[in-house]
């Protein structure tokens, strides 16, 4: 049993640090685009590139308003899933904070997709209120991906209850005996 749990926090371990160079290239990435003030950057050894809605092409500052506004969210998510694994390393698999930790990765998800559809229509419609004339249109825009990710989400959402659920059965057991 011990050699498991040991397996298991190493594993955990690794994803952990995974999660942070993750975490790490979003930031940096990022970063290097806002700071050359463009959507993509191209070098002979790959390139970096904001996907932006169709809808904010024309708009570059809209566009990375967008693109750190979602990248704020994920970020919080994957910081979340950090805190989960530096549980799971310590063998608390179905503690409350570690429920509480994927709820908030799940909420996370689902913000995020939820945002990245709404996000260009405010703020199309924000651009309009004030004055650019050249905005004619305001869509919101979900495709095939966001369903996805709102599927991803909700089973993040039924595997945290599951865990709730054994905890509580757990906890029933352990009054039983």
């Amino acid at each position: 049993m011990n050699n498991v749990r040991d397996k298991t926090s190493r594993k955990a371990r690794w994803l952990r640090y995974a999660l942070i160079a993750t975490m790490a290239a979003i930031v940096l990435a990022n970063g290097l685009l806002a700071w050359r003030g463009d959507g993509h950057h191209v070098t002979t050894w790959g390139s970096l590139q904001i996907e932006v809605p169709a809808d904010l092409v024309n708009y570059p500052t809209l566009a990375l308003i967008y693109g750190v506004l979602v990248s704020l969210i994920f970020l919080y998510g994957l910081y979340r899933l950090v805190l989960l694994m530096r549980l799971f390393e310590r063998g608390e698999f179905f503690s409350t904070p570690a429920i509480r930790h994927l709820r908030a990765f799940a909420f996370t998800l689902l913000a995020g997709t939820i945002v990245g559809c709404l996000l260009p229509a405010i703020e199309l419609l924000a651009a309009r209120l004030i004055g650019l004339n050249h905005v004619t249109a305001v869509s919101i825009d979900m495709d095939g991906s966001d369903i996805w990710m709102i599927l991803i989400s909700t089973l993040f959402f039924v595997i945290a209850w599951i865990m709730g659920e054994a905890r509580q059965l757990s906890e029933d057991n352990q009054l039983i005996v």
